[in-house]
């Protein structure tokens, strides 16, 4: 393990001592929070640190006062340390001890280190040198230092791998291409594994064969892939079964695995995502540190390609998505009404603004077989797709429980009931459903969890809720056969009633304020006078509300649909304003 041993101090003040450097960051400084303090008031508070990169250690300075110096030079950037390096911080002085075995003019890839994912059952025992084995624990070098070593058949071999890895776009081809050019390069492997990492767990993505014998042939030694994937370097032995390093790994010993190569796939941050481990059981046929280092090619070109092929089915993932998005988008414009009631003595406005994602609000106006009309207003627990299909069942069977049911409270619960049997799951709906008789102006109103319809009186201009949160029920697809209350008003010239959904009233101002519509909005909204009419009709209540709320979000997103339906009776003599077309539908 890399250590710093202090052999200078003040009076020789713990002189000797030494400091395991197993995080990935150690700062050097006299405050009692550093890794390692240097008791003096010389020190700066945080001096130095030292950071561990793709195995290779670094020191830098941080803008300390007095400077710090590796073998007498000052550092001014990030600076490598090698084995016997001397650090010197004021009057202190560190040796940096580095004693793990090395290739030579091997670097370590550019970038900072991250730690690889905790994988189960990691063993922390480090691997050691063994005279049985020929063992080589490496840095991931640069190409073009590895490319150096290699004769002409093995660049011809690289670049046919490149060739085949550029072309492969998909994953699970792009990982089989990669197994089988390199059986075809290296010709004593008889097991190929690319294993990745995910959730913790290393799943073989794919596993070649030479020669197909027993279900162990498909099996790999976690121990070796760990071990490789934990250090961040590269692992050849020559016979693994009688290699110090390896322990008494059982599945070295029942694989009957000899000479082995196991090389960590590291992404763009140098995390280490999998590993690639061919091995043979042939005492006759093993891999030599050429191979090793041109395994470690193969993978840099398959990571790089891993890296594509993720993002190029992530990026399908997404345009299919957005597809499916647009498609749920149009069905649930589908399901709202293109046109509003036309009503004697009446006036109806409804303005549907769609947020950026699919939702689930609805609304629609049912003519009943008896000359009265149902009027509902719902939003559907949840946003995407699964919202807008449930939207598109609640119209249909909404409409059927309205037309068939003979009163409004046992067509909501026939509704609520017949959402349970249709398996939505842990969805839910909240409906405010009513009836309007036109002929005798009365409104019979149920209440299914949403919020409470709201009556505007323009003769008085008073802006109440109709129905008590007592009288409101539960919300549809919660509990089967629940029973729901209505209540029944009467309408005046010159009343309107109110229904939305709770994207007026969560619509939110920009940054910073972050301020909500609120009830707060709403009621100003709608008791500010139109000006120069001395009756608010349905469509102006409607209408300034619509301004009201864009006003306030001033360009911010909405996170959910809005949904408005205003309906309600004009004052006699006074004519109905403008086509009875929709305020608006996305």
């Amino acid at each position: 393990m890399p250590k710093l041993k202090l052999i200078k101090a003040p009076g020789m003040t713990g002189s000797g001592q030494s400091y395991l450097l197993s995080t990935d960051e150690v700062v050097l400084g006299r405050e009692d929070v550093c890794g390692i303090v240097v008791p003096n008031h010389a020190v700066s508070r945080k001096h130095a640190r030292i950071i561990r990169s793709n195995g290779q250690f670094f020191i830098e300075d941080l803008k300390s006062r007095n400077k710090t110096l590796v073998n007498n030079r000052e550092i001014t950037e990030r600076h490598a340390l090698k084995h016997d390096d001397r650090i010197k911080i004021c009057d202190f002085q560190y040796l940096f001890q580095d004693d793990r075995p090395f290739v030579p003019h091997m670097q370590p890839l550019p970038g900072e280190y991250k730690p690889p994912v905790n994988l189960e059952d990691t063993q922390e025992d480090e691997l050691k040198n063994d005279s049985s084995s020929i063992e080589h624990m490496v840095a991931k070098g640069s190409d073009t230092d590895l490319l150096n070593a290699q004769p002409k058949d093995m660049l011809r071999a690289l670049l046919d791998i490149s060739i085949s890895l550029s072309k492969a776009l998909e994953l699970e081809p792009l990982l089989s291409t990669i197994a089988e050019t390199s059986f075809n390069v290296f010709r004593q492997a008889d097991r190929c594994f690319i294993i990745l990492a995910e959730d913790k767990k290393l799943i073989p993505k794919i596993v070649k064969v030479r020669r197909q014998g027993s279900q162990d042939d498909h099996r790999f030694s976690k121990t070796i892939v760990r071990k490789c994937m934990e250090s961040m370097a590269a692992y050849l032995s020559e016979d693994a079964s009688s290699d110090v390093a390896m322990g008494a790994a059982q599945s070295i010993a029942e694989f009957r695995i000899r000479s082995v190569m196991c090389v960590p796939l590291t992404d763009s941050d140098g995390k280490a995502i999998g590993a690639m481990q061919l091995d043979t059981q042939d005492r006759g046929k093993k891999f030599k540190k050429d191979d090793l280092n041109l395994l470690l090619i193969v993978a840099n070109l398959a990571t790089v390609a891993i890296e594509k092929a993720t993002l190029h089915e992530s990026t399908m993932a997404r345009e299919k998505l957005q597809k499916e998005i647009e498609i749920a988008r149009k069905v649930q414009l589908d399901f709202l009404p293109r046109t509003l009631p036309v009503i004697a003595g009446y006036e109806f406005f409804s303005d549907y603004s769609a947020a950026q994602t699919v939702g689930g609000d609805y609304y629609t106006f049912i003519p009943l077989p008896d000359g009265r009309i149902a009027i509902l207003l719902g939003d559907v627990a949840g946003k995407g797709v699964p919202a807008a299909l449930l939207m598109a069942k609640l119209s249909a069977e909404a409409r059927y429980c309205m037309m068939t049911q003979p009163d409004v409270p046992t067509a909501i619960q026939h509704l609520s009931d017949q959402l349970i049997r249709g398996g939505i799951g842990d969805r839910f709906v909240t409906m405010a459903a009513l009836v309007l008789n036109p002929v005798t102006h009365r409104v019979t109103i149920v209440n299914a969890g949403h919020l409470n319809p709201m009556r505007f009186r323009a003769t008085d201009r008073t802006l109440v809720e109709v129905i008590t949160h007592e009288q409101s029920g539960l919300a549809l697809g919660i509990v089967e056969s629940y029973p729901y209350e209505a209540v029944e008003i009467g309408l005046l010239p010159g009343d309107t009633l109110l229904l939305f959904t709770d994207g007026v009233t969560d619509a939110t101002s920009p940054a910073p304020a972050d301020a909500m519509f609120g009830y707060e909005g709403l009621t100003a909204t709608i008791m500010k006078p139109t000006a120069g009419s001395p009756i608010d009709r349905p469509k102006a209540l409607g209408e300034r509300l619509v301004r009201a709320v864009r006003q306030h979000a001033n360009g911010r997103p909405q996170t959910d649909d809005i949904a408005i339906v205003c309906f309600g009776r004009l004052v006699e003599n006074v004519p109905p304003t403008g086509p009875h077309a929709m305020g608006g539908r996305g």
